[in-house]
This record gives structure tokens, C-alpha cells and sequence, in this order.
């Protein structure tokens, strides 16, 4: 296949300060679904260039360790070379007003509210199991008119369950569950393993796997993967703006920076969030139009470092749930001694947009005293704290689009691909997912792009 080329004309009409980069396949977006399709088409021997908008290989994700359940990221990881290392999580998690939980994690609820949410994650796990990923539209009927919250109302859940339901949305999709369609939560939960796995994914659980080192686990993936491509193939700063498909078989990628790029097939691997500032011609199908009216969810991240884990000497784990205020979710991240203990908090949902608007001292001073009251206990001055970036929260698709969504099932426009995260059918926002979403989009390149793919699909 042919390799990278820089050439010195560009294209009729589409103006540029630089010469024209031409590629087979142009992978937009630099987290782990571009890394890993980059990777597995070069490895399929297509020339590939990926463009990140940032002046760093990126992702929006703030995982920190991983599941059993996540098989393809500790593979890749073991593949790597990356030191994999079980970490026991110790202590009790606890929830804002309610203290810490039980040992087997439930929340120290009244008689009647523990009755409630046994109930609750019961009938979820039920219904969750009920919903064909590939055929999500067979149960609007029941509850495509449905949002979160009324479905958990409906199985009878008392008002403190609801405010942990509307935690888990707001996690999940920086969404109250009121913002978030019944059936889009029970897709979510279903492409997780249901909803107990879902929250695993965002930290929970006794034990965990994490990544040896002082960044988190996630960013080694994803520096690790980026250093297996090709010398040149990443470019940073290179924010996109425009795609058009001048042809059956070309396509002209347009940035911000005034770079233009060549190239036979798009993948788009940034989230759907994002992708609706790049400009497409021509449009997207009315398959995809639902994308433009999706609710738009907000999670950022506040990372609070301490001198010693006062969480462990009270008996905590470190992970918690707010239900009154700005942070939805709090997890430990600390990485070693050397580095200090740490707590993540992520705000979400309209509590933390709001939050976002005020003076930089105002929230972060905010943050703190949220996290008090989730723990329940005077906590300690932390020593920094570090905002991190805004994520893009996993997609809350509305009920009119998962008809379309099953019809369409992602496939292709033309020559433009997709494979942000919430294309994959096994855990949406999380890094497995995004592996899936990676390694699928690879396969589905190397099959347009090549007469002979099932020759080079043999190679990966």
C-alpha cells in the first residue's frame, strides 16, 4: 500500500498555507479507538496518519484502573509490556448522607430504601439483559416515551434511590436522569455487562488492575500504543474542521491550522460530541441526523492530592457517591508513595457547568467541601489540586434516535468511518470499548480499501 506523502499542490478550491499530506486513511482523534485503529491498519500495511486537536496524544477518559472484565485492555497492555499490577482495594465506599456502605458495597440505606434499591438494581440487571444491542428499537414501545428517572419511579424506587439513580446517569453520561431516556440507560448498562459492571467501570469494586507508574493507566496505554506506530503518523495540534469527499475515492480533510490532507478513507474516533464540530460534505445521512439533537451531557475532573490517604485510617476506600451537588462521583487514584494519594472528583451534569462558570479558587474550594460531605468527616487541606479536562461523557441516545440507530448501526457515509466510543457494543465510555470501536473500524477499512483484505487481515 502506499505510504505517507507530502505533496507540494493542494487540491482546486480548498485553500491551505501547507503543502497537501496525502495517506490512505486519515484517522481523526488520537485516544485509544484512533491509536488502536492507526495501529491495526499499519499493521495491515495501509499508510495512516492520525490528527489530534491537542498538543498531546489524548482521550477524555479518567480511568485509572481497570476489571477483570476488561479483557482486550489488559491484553494489550500485557502485549506492551506495560507492568500490570492487582490492586485490593481496602475499606468502605461511601455515599453523600448516608455514610460509609456496607462490606459488600450496598449503601447504608433505611429498611425500606435498602428494600427499594435491591429492588431497583434487580429489575434494572433484568431489563438490561432483555435489550439486543443490535435491535435496541424492540422495546420502545414499553419504554422508548421513558426517561431514567421515571422508569426507576415505576419499580418503586423511594426518593433517596432516586438520587442515587440520577448519580449513576450523571457519571455515566454527565446527565441527571431526567435528561437521560430510559431505554439509552438500559442499552448503556447492557453493552457493560448490566448495571453492577457499568459501575465497576467507573472505579468500584474490591479489586482492580492497574498500570505501574506515575500516570494514570489509561495514558499509558495510550503513550504506549502511540510510540507502536509509525514515526510521523500522530500529529498533534491538527484540530478538524472540515471533511469532504470529493470523490468515490478521495476525500479532503481540512484543519483549523490550516492543514490539509489527502486521503481515501476517514475515520472519525473522536466522540460523537465532538465530531459534530467537524463539518462533513456532504451531510450526514438521515440515519445519523439523530447525532445533531442528542442531549449534551458535561463531566470534568478535580484531582485533589494529599500528603497521607486520611480515607484508609477512617476505613474508606476512597470511592463515593454525591447526590447533593456538583460531584457526582469520587474515586482514589493515587499512584505511590512518591507521588502522593490522590482523589479524583468528577463533576457533572448542569450542577457542574454552572460550577464551571464561577472564579477557579470558588470551585475548587467547592469541590472540597462537596467531598467532606460525601465522605461524611473533616477531611485535610490537599496539598494541589489539578483541574482536569473536560470529557466527553458517553452518548444519552434519545429514544427517536434508536430506531434509526438500529437501522444504521454505524456504517459508514460513503468514505468516512466511525469509531468513537460510543459505536462500540461493549462498554461505551470505557476503555474497552474504545479498543472494540478501534479494532472494528480497522477491519472495516482494510476490507474497503483493499481487494485483497482477507490477505492483509491475516497479518493482524
Amino acid at each position: 500500500m502506499a505510504a505517507v506523502q507530502e505533496m507540494a499542490y493542494r487540491p482546486r478550491g480548498v485553500p491551505s498555507r501547507h503543502a497537501v499530506t496525502s495517506a490512505e486513511v486519515i484517522v481523526v482523534g488520537g485516544g485509544l479507538s484512533g491509536l488502536a485503529a492507526a495501529y491495526e491498519l499499519q499493521q495491515a500495511g495501509a499508510s495512516c496518519l492520525l490528527l489530534e486537536r491537542r498538543e498531546r496524544i489524548g482521550g477524555w477518559s479518567t480511568e485509572d484502573s481497570f476489571s477483570d472484565a476488561h479483557v482486550r485492555v489488559l491484553e494489550l497492555a500485557r502485549s506492551l509490556g506495560l507492568d500490570i499490577q492487582r490492586h485490593v482495594v481496602s475499606g468502605r465506599d461511601a455515599v453523600e448522607g448516608l455514610g460509609a456502605s456496607h462490606a459488600d458495597g450496598t449503601p447504608s440505606l433505611s429498611e425500606d430504601d435498602l428494600r427499594s434499591y435491591t429492588r431497583i438494581v434487580d429489575n434494572i440487571e433484568e431489563l438490561s439483559q432483555r435489550v439486543d444491542v443490535n435491535h435496541p428499537a424492540q422495546m420502545l414501545p414499553n419504554y422508548g416515551a421513558m426517561s431514567a428517572h421515571e422508569l426507576v419511579v415505576s419499580h418503586g424506587a423511594t426518593p433517596s434511590v432516586q438520587k442515587l439513580a440520577s448519580a449513576w446517569t450523571y457519571a455515566l453520561f454527565g446527565l441527571s436522569a431526567r435528561e437521560v431516556g430510559a431505554l439509552s440507560f438500559l442499552l448503556h448498562c447492557k453493552c457493560s455487562g448490566g448495571l453492577v459492571r457499568a459501575l465497576e467501570g467507573l472505579g468500584s469494586g474490591s479489586s482492580r488492575w492497574r498500570i505501574a507508574g506515575s500516570a494514570g493507566a489509561e495514558q499509558q496505554l495510550r503513550e504506549a500504543l502511540a510510540v507502536q506506530l509509525r514515526p510521523g503518523t500522530v500529529r498533534l495540534g491538527e484540530a478538524v474542521e472540515r471533511v469532504d469527499q470529493t470523490s468515490e475515492s478521495r476525500c479532503i480533510v481540512s484543519t483549523k491550522s490550516g492543514g490539509v490532507f489527502q486521503c481515501a478513507k476517514v475515520v472519525l474516533a473522536s466522540a460523537a460530541a465532538q465530531c459534530r464540530d467537524v463539518e462533513l460534505a456532504p451531510l450526514l445521512s438521515e440515519g445519523k441526523q439523530w447525532l445533531a439533537s442528542a442531549p449534551s451531557g458535561f463531566l470534568a475532573a478535580v484531582r485533589l492530592s494529599y500528603e497521607q490517604p486520611w480515607w484508609q485510617e477512617r476505613g474508606l476506600s476512597g470511592w463515593g457517591i454525591g447526590v447533593d451537588g456538583p460531584v457526582c462521583l469520587v474515586k482514589d487514584t493515587s499512584r505511590d508513595e512518591e507521588e502522593g494519594y490522590s482523589l479524583t472528583c468528577i463533576v457533572a451534569g448542569e450542577p457542574g457547568r454552572e460550577l464551571w462558570r464561577w472564579e477557579v479558587a470558588d470551585r475548587q474550594a467547592c469541590v472540597v467541601k462537596h467531598v467532606e460531605s460525601i465522605f461524611g468527616c473533616d477531611v485535610p487541606a490537599p496539598f494541589s489540586i489539578v483541574e482536569l479536562e473536560q470529557q466527553a461523557p458517553s452518548l444519552a441516545v434519545p429514544a427517536a434516535g434508536l430506531r434509526a440507530l438500529e437501522e444504521d448501526q454505524w456504517r459508514p457515509e460513503g468514505n468516512v468511518f466511525f469509531a468513537g466510543g460510543e459505536t462500540g457494543f461493549v462498554w461505551r465510555g470505557h476503555a474497552e470499548g474504545a479498543l472494540a470501536a478501534g479494532s472494528r473500524v480497522a477491519d472495516e477499512v482494510v476490507r474497503a480499501i483493499s481487494p485483497s483484505a482477507d490477505e492483509l487481515l491475516s497479518r493482524l
